[in-house]
């Protein structure tokens, strides 16, 4: 207990503002009021007081640190703090995506849940397998915004840049499924297959949905799933 701390006495409630001085009263007074007498009008007023007080205090003191905390929040970029500490065990994300293959498995993803969720499940699984390594950060903080680890440095994933990256993927994901095609050929006399074949297509082909809408679609969902928050990783919040 400090100075600044106010303590009443359980037994006649006096108040003390040093530990010393109530230490010395609460033994002689717990022998005196041993049957814990109730409180008088004015006992009670004193309490109440005494409540108040502390209230304004730890009010105050929270006040306070929140304007030093958004002080020191306008002076941290995001940028900055990862350059400086988070460089090592790292990969360039622009390698990372182009080092996705898509093969029968992955072409499966997309018939089974269309375009947008299949291609996002294809990514999100192959960031499994390269878990070891870090290339992509993004924060509960900033909303929707994906930091990509590319050259030497850290940088802010632009709709641009993620659009062009995923044009690879796309060409990929044609490439995979004219193979699909071709090794099934033989099975388009079959109205069943033809059937499945033409929704198959709809679903790669997704025309109702502009390539760059879908292109952010997949971003946002890779945000949502991979978000974190930055109070957990610092003691401070992004700007």
């Amino acid at each position: 207990m400090t100075s600044k701390h106010i303590i009443n006495c359980p037994c006649c409630f006096k108040i003390f503002k040093k530990k010393a001085c109530y230490e010395k009263h609460i033994f002689s007074c717990e022998r005196t009021h041993s049957d814990k007498p109730l409180p008088s009008s004015q006992q009670l007023y004193d309490m109440i007081q005494c409540i108040t007080e502390k209230y304004n205090l730890i009010q105050s003191e929270l006040e306070t640190l929140k304007k030093h905390m958004n002080i020191k929040n306008k002076k941290l970029n995001v940028l900055d703090w990862l350059n400086e500490h988070d460089i090592s065990n790292t990969s360039d994300f622009v390698n990372v995506i182009q080092s996705i293959h898509i093969d029968e498995h992955a072409l499966n993803c997309i018939f089974e849940n269309g375009y947008i969720d299949g291609v996002f499940e294809i990514i999100n699984n192959h960031f499994q397998i390269q878990c070891e390594k870090r290339f992509i950060k993004c924060f509960q903080q900033k909303k929707n915004i994906i930091y990509m680890f590319h050259g030497t440095q850290w940088q802010v994933l632009s709709n641009e840049e993620f659009v062009k990256l995923m044009n690879g993927v796309n060409i990929k994901i044609f490439a995979a499924f004219n193979e699909y095609r071709d090794a099934n050929i033989l099975k388009f006399d079959n109205d069943e297959f033809q059937i499945k074949f033409n929704n198959n297509f709809q679903k790669v082909l997704c025309a109702n949905i502009a390539f760059e809408t879908r292109c952010l679609r997949i971003k946002n969902k890779l945000y949502a799933e991979m978000n974190e928050c930055f109070k957990t990783i610092i003691e401070l919040q992004i700007d």
